[in-house]
């Protein structure tokens, strides 16, 4: 009995509901099925493992304490770990004393190239000046930045937002010339208060817009198009692009970059200006035949057909060399071209930690008469505030949802039986998505599409396609988070098979953002034929519908700062200055330590929980590779975490600083990645079914990844890597054996069942996948 009072509170204290709302029923089955280990037949019967062998892991491999972040509410989501404007002062002259003791702050110093001897000197005669409140004057808030106290400091995961902001304050208060003499008095030497200035100097990052004097030069109009998911905003930016005699549309992923190419190409896209009932026409056309079979996606008016390029890190698509339109990712956009249009999607990712500034770079660099920024209504405070610094003239069009969306009144309890035709399963786990076609096309007989983030963007479109093609077969989508951003699909219900994801350090419930995005995937505009407009979502589970329901209404915070990363520049100056043979890390750290930044809080440093480990793989591995080369392969699409692509990434390394020519398929020599392609490829050949064989999808997946990065490396270095067309060509036979493998899938997969829930986890249901596996962590990538 005192076991169930403590799951019971441990139950309560993690979900969104108070102890009392729990109904009985809920408390007792979760209790029954806690305690025998499942359910009904018809839910996973996953097998029994320790969870000590489970639990999860930081990158040295030590256990770590699980720590569940609360379910959002309007209560929790508020909460924020910041210090109200009126108490900086205070806190900032209070805390001073224990950061300036820390044994990191030290060894960090000593690293950036401070005298061992000279650093307790340094930090007393800063704490002194901080406490006499020399920092604390209405200037000093200002020059010194000291309302970045007040951020929300919540969702930090790689550096310490107190230990930076302390940092940047210590180095911009030294590197001042009017505090020569007061560094002089304390002893500290010339050429360390010279390598100080030259340090903030070569990090400053004080007028973010001023790096982009040819943006600069020009009066944009800013116009953004905001609004849920399935609300029209991005169809009116695009119509903008149509219509302009040069443009450009930058989004987040190559997939997105590749449908807008393609679509503009065929005329699918009526441009601003043409009559309503055309562009009514043209709308239901595209909703229609929009990421379907190939042969209807070729339609399209050839009246509104623009001749447009396709730039992405990985691919190009040249139709002609003068055209006025350019389809692209956002990382490609380039601040030195003119254009009349430019479309920026997604633009509510300027704040996501490891890609934001790209799109900070886009927003204040993009050189268009006319900017469009499409995405969630969260950017908009935002994005008001860094105009400001440009000067440029805004204007905010906000849509409403084109059908409704409603959360249904029960869960599926975990039955897969009662997956029905139009319903998207949303889970957070390569393995799990496989399991979980099994079971469907087991208790449905339905056939199922699967669509997550390691899958090529060629496939990943093939199989939306599928799913969209009535005449396919496919009846029911499956698939990660990768699902809310960059495929159009006929959802009709989405299922929410879990609540949480792993951030890469802890389980944590999906943000508010998250899911508005993924639910609002449900119920496409016009792509229901005459079927009642609208989408629906629920879940797996009971206890998980109450947050479904909950969440989605809560409207998001807005955005609380934009992210910025090290520039080629920056990066050379800074380990120019920094001691002869600084680590890769020290100088990436240097940026956020030492940067500047501006007065307003409105900006922060870009972090990566994998920066370290990547590094030292390149410190290691790449002793003799230049600084504009270490910065590349910190920039290059290097899945970190899988060992086995690491070890082909090593050899590519050394055959580039030891020849300088790289040549795949010698780096692929000795590895099991081609001898899976030709055995996949021999067995195409015969006509042998695909097999079932997890391995052999796992082991293409990783194949097609590095094929992509010698092809993403041809561009930025073509000499070292020069065999692009025979690698291209390579990419091509990599996607076909993966389409084949991906068909035998179905209900015959070895996958085997879902683990079940650790104590530990957030999630209040009656099983837990492993969402603590090395693939579910980089699942949406």
């Amino acid at each position: 009995m005192q076991r169930f009072s403590l799951y019971i509170r441990y139950k309560c204290r993690l979900s969104i509901l108070e102890p009392t709302q729990w109904p009985q029923s809920v408390i007792f089955s979760s209790f029954r099925r806690h305690r025998s280990g499942g359910g009904a037949a018809s839910r996973w019967e996953g097998p029994r493992k320790s969870f000590a062998k489970h639990s999860p892991r930081d990158i040295h491999g030590e256990n770590k304490t699980w720590v569940a972040k609360p379910a959002p509410s309007e209560k929790t989501d508020s909460k924020r770990l910041s210090i109200k404007p009126q108490n900086i002062a205070e806190v900032f002259q209070s805390g001073i004393n224990q950061w300036s003791e820390s044994r990191p702050l030290h060894q960090r110093l000593c690293t950036f190239g401070i005298p061992s001897e000279e650093i307790r000197p340094l930090l007393q005669a800063f704490v002194s000046a901080v406490q006499q409140g020399q920092l604390s004057t209405p200037e000093g808030f200002e020059k010194y930045g000291l309302i970045r106290f007040s951020q929300d400091m919540s969702s930090s995961q790689y550096l310490s937002e107190t230990d930076v902001i302390y940092s940047t304050i210590l180095f911009t208060w030294a590197s001042d010339p009017a505090h020569e003499s007061a560094l002089a008095q304390a002893t500290i030497s010339s050429s360390t208060i010279a390598t100080i200035q030259l340090l903030a100097q070569a990090a400053d990052r004080s007028y973010p817009a001023e790096e982009f004097p040819m943006a600069r030069k020009m009066h944009r109009k800013i116009i953004m198009h905001v609004g849920p998911t399935n609300s029209g905003k991005t169809h009116h930016a695009l119509r903008a692009l149509a219509a302009s005699k040069t443009g450009v549309y930058a989004g987040p992923l190559r997939l997105l970059a590749y449908e807008i190419w393609e679509r503009l190409n065929l005329g699918q896209i009526v441009p601003l200006g043409v009559e309503e009932e055309l562009v009514s026409k043209a709308v239901e056309i595209h909703s229609t035949l929009d990421m379907v079979a190939p042969s209807a996606k070729k339609l399209g008016n050839p009246k509104y057909a623009r001749a447009c390029n396709m730039v992405t890190g990985e691919e190009q698509k040249i139709v002609e060399d003068n055209a006025g339109l350019l389809s692209c990712t956002v990382e490609m956009l380039s601040p030195e071209e003119l254009y009349d249009v430019a479309v920026i999607d997604e633009i509510q990712m300027i704040s996501d930690e490891q890609r934001g500034d790209a799109w900070t770079s886009a927003v204040l660099g993009v050189r268009a008469r006319e900017v469009h920024l499409c995405g969630e209504l969260t950017a908009v405070p935002l994005i008001r505030e860094l105009l400001k610094e440009t000067g440029d003239e805004l204007i905010v069009r906000e849509y409403q949802r084109l059908t409704p969306l409603a959360v249904e009144e029960q869960s599926l309890d975990g039955d897969f039986g009662r997956v029905r035709k139009g319903d998207c399963i949303v889970t957070f786990s390569r393995s799990n998505i496989f399991a979980i076609k099994r079971l469907v096309e087991e208790k449905t007989g339905l056939r199922c599409a699967v669509v997550y983030g390691k899958l090529p963007p060629e496939i990943r479109s093939e199989q939306a396609a599928f799913f969209n093609d009535p005449d396919s077969g496919y009846d029911v989508i499956i698939g990660s988070d990768a699902i809310g951003m960059g495929l159009n699909l006929k959802i009709r219900r989405i299922i929410f098979e879990a609540v949480s994801k792993w951030d890469g350090t802890t389980d944590r419930f999906l943000s508010v953002s998250q899911v508005k995005q993924i639910a609002g995937r449900a119920g496409r505009y016009g792509l229901h034929g005459n079927e009642e407009p609208g989408g629906f979502a629920t879940t797996m589970c009971a206890p998980d519908l109450p947050f479904l329901r909950k969440t989605l209404d809560i409207p998001p915070n807005p955005l609380q700062y934009a992210r910025m990363g090290p520039k080629k520049e920056s990066f050379t100056m800074l380990a120019n200055v920094l001691p002869p043979g600084s680590s890769t890390l020290t100088v990436h750290e240097a940026h956020a330590y030492i940067a500047r930044l501006p007065p307003a809080y409105r900006y922060t440093m870009s972090s990566n929980t994998l920066m370290r480990k990547m590094c030292d793989f390149i410190d290691t591995r790449g002793r003799s590779l230049t600084v504009a080369d270490r910065l590349l392969h910190l920039m290059a699409p290097i899945p970190w975490r899988e060992d086995a692509i690491l070890e082909v990434i090593a050899k590519f390394i050394r055959m580039y600083s030891e020849d300088i020519h790289v040549d795949l398929l010698v780096a692929l020599a000795g590895t099991q990645f081609m001898p899976t392609m030709l055995r996949v490829e021999t067995q195409m050949a015969a006509r042998l079914p695909p097999p079932a064989n997890p391995r052999t999808l796992e082991v293409l997946e990783g194949l097609h990844k590095i094929v992509v990065l010698y092809i993403w490396m041809s561009f930025r270095n073509a000499v070292a890597y020069s065999n692009h067309k025979d690698i291209t060509e390579l990419k091509g036979r990599v996607e076909v054996a993966l389409e084949w493998t991906l068909r035998g899938m179905s209900n015959k997969v070895a996958f085997g069942t879902p683990e079940r829930p650790r104590r530990s986890s957030p999630r209040s249901m009656p099983y837990q996948p492993n969402s603590n596996s090395q693939e579910s962590r980089s699942l949406s990538a």
